[in-house]
């Protein structure tokens, strides 16, 4: 272990195993990061919380499209829901989509083959992304999205002197 490396031989294989220094991933990042970076402890701890953020649940089902133009759109399939039933948060770079049936269905089904249960999704944006509405189209929950580059941030020549 002269060198740094938190490598042991196992010397009946002859094979190096690697010691597990952090069973947190995040927290192992940032202690490879930390000697050659600085402010990025907002961005680390937003990435070490995503895990809190995410549902691990796949209903809805749901599609990220990236397009053109520092565009993208989450699609949600919300068939069966009414606008009414769906609300849609944006706080601290989190999207928060829950939808609440109203339950005023009288019917007796012989066979309920299309869900219709409560959902909440989540879904996490960069500090430079907004969101910039919401439509619901053929059973769909459209939200779309912008990254705004600020001129800053944008590339442009140096000139020199």
């Amino acid at each position: 272990m002269a060198s740094g490396y938190p490598i042991q031989w196992n010397h009946e294989k002859r094979v190096p195993q690697v010691q597990q220094l952090h069973s947190d991933p995040f927290q192992a990042l940032h202690s490879m990061l930390d000697p050659w970076t600085f402010g990025f402890e907002r961005h680390l701890e937003f990435m070490k919380n995503l895990s809190d953020v995410r549902t691990q649940s796949n209903y809805p089902p749901y599609n990220i499209k990236t397009l053109p133009e520092d565009k993208a759109v989450i699609e949600i399939a919300v068939a069966g829901f009414k606008k009414s039933e769906i609300d849609i948060e944006y706080k601290e770079n989190i999207i928060t989509v829950k939808g609440e049936k109203e339950d005023d269905d009288q019917a007796t089904y012989a066979y309920k083959g299309i869900a219709g249960r409560n959902f909440t999704q989540t879904f996490a944006v960069a500090d430079d992304v907004i969101v910039k509405g919401a439509n619901m189209e053929d059973g769909f929950l459209i939200i779309s999205l912008e990254r705004i580059i600020p001129e800053e941030k944008k590339a442009k020549k140096i000139s020199i002197k």
